[in-house]
């Protein structure tokens, strides 16, 4: 065998040796060798066939220092070590391999339902123009922000079944749900609607859950323990009226106040939540109200929230019964938001409507003005097909499936690793 030695005997001769299989505690027969201590990559000549056993033992007849720990300042093993990032107490070097699975689950999943992965560009002259996203310089363009733009224009030129999966950038977002550089599974469905994709996001987390803890249909598989709480994905997932819920939870009503700023700040001071300013954005109001007030009462269990109020469509359409409302849902499972979906706007003017106030949210907030993608915008009047799509943060459903209690745990190497 040949690994490396992380624990070893004050004589040299008891080690404990740690490969990509696991540990095994290991003696070394007398004879002529060099000595060796903690953190040396070795290669050894087993005496007897191996035991994964690290009680059991074995003993090295013969052996042989490949590389020597050579850090004479930090004792073998410390945290500032790539051994000990991996195998430290978050034990990352096991997220990682079910990190990888999950990954091959993932394009198994869309492409046996004929969809087709695309790249999309990480440098980009237009990124996001929502408000509250910070896109990063990188020389004269950005670091993209999300690659739904990009996925569009292949609706429009004819591929109908489509997902990316690939890192995304938004600056200034590290904690403990959220990373700078993050991995963004994005997927989109021509003629698709919000209802079948709903259902095709349910399929999908039951189907990593079983790649990475059982075959597919095993119970155990699918209910799963994420800080402390059940998650049954097993259960078709709940569906709620995002005016619903504010109004249980915070005691505001949307109804009449879906694209008032004013207004809704208003009722909102109404019902006692004073710090409530008129002068606040809509989204700065709503999500404040969400967070403080709804994300803490939905619980473990899965659940779509649907219906968001037109002032927060983003790139969505209208709802058809309620133009007030706008065609657009996320998801939730363990209190974790893993996922925004949107039945896609297709209509060019109303989304370079959208574009242009979010563009002067911007410049009132001090904030990078982007050009606007015109080339987004040409798709649209070129037509695309009635589509839903869908972004999903890969990493947040890794933190769910693998009880992570921060997302640095599933990646590979967090910002401060760099």
């Amino acid at each position: 065998m040949a690994g490396r030695v992380v624990a070893a005997g004050a004589d040299g001769r008891e080690l404990l040796v740690r490969d990509e299989s696991g540990q095994l505690a290991v003696t070394l027969e007398p004879g002529e060798g060099p000595s060796l201590r903690a953190g040396d990559i070795v290669a050894l000549e087993l005496a007897a066939t191996r035991d994964c056993d690290a009680d059991a033992g074995a003993r090295a007849e013969r052996w042989m220092l490949l590389t020597p720990f050579a850090d004479d300042d930090s004792p073998f093993p410390s945290p500032q070590h790539e051994h000990g990032r991996l195998f430290g107490a978050t034990q990352r070097a096991r997220a990682l391999r079910q990190r990888a699975r999950a990954l091959a689950a993932v394009r198994a999943f869309f492409d046996g339902r004929g969809y087709v992965e695309v790249d999309s560009p990480r440098r980009v002259r237009c990124p996001g123009l929502e408000p509250e996203i910070e896109a990063v310089a990188s020389g004269e363009r950005w670091l993209i922000t999300s690659p739904e733009y990009h996925l569009k224009r292949l609706l429009a030129g004819g591929l109908e079944r489509i997902y990316s999966l690939g890192h995304c950038f938004r600056g200034g977002e590290r904690g403990a749900q959220h990373l700078d550089e993050f991995t963004m599974l994005e997927w989109y469905c021509g003629y698709g609607t919000l209802d079948a994709l709903m259902r095709e996001t349910e399929a999908l987390l039951r189907h990593v859950a079983a790649a990475l803890h059982g075959r597919a249909g095993v119970a155990a598989a699918r209910v799963l323990r994420f800080d402390g709480r059940e998650v049954d994905l097993a259960a078709p997932f709940a569906r709620h009226d995002v005016g619903e819920l504010l109004e249980r939870h915070a005691g505001v009503s949307l109804a009449g106040a879906e694209r008032d700023a004013r207004e809704l700040a208003r009722r909102a001071r109404a019902a006692g939540h004073v710090w409530a300013d008129a002068e606040l954005r809509y989204a700065e109001t709503f999500s404040r109200l969400w967070v403080d007030h709804v994300e803490p009462a939905l619980g473990a269990a899965p659940c779509f929230v649907t219906r968001f109020p037109i002032a927060l469509a983003a790139l969505s359409r209208p709802c058809a019964d309620d133009p007030a409302r706008a065609e657009r849902f996320e998801l939730y499972a363990g209190g974790l938001e893993l996922a925004n979906a949107f039945g896609e706007l297709t209509n060019a003017d109303e989304q370079l409507r959208r574009f242009e106030h979010e563009r002067a949210e911007r410049r009132a907030a001090g904030r990078a003005v982007h050009a606007i993608d015109e080339r987004f915008i040409a798709a649209l009047r070129e037509g695309i097909p009635p589509s839903a799509g869908i972004a999903l943060g890969f990493d947040r459903l890794l933190m769910l499936l693998l009880d992570a209690r921060d997302i640095a745990e599933v990646v590979p190497f967090a910002p401060e690793d760099v």
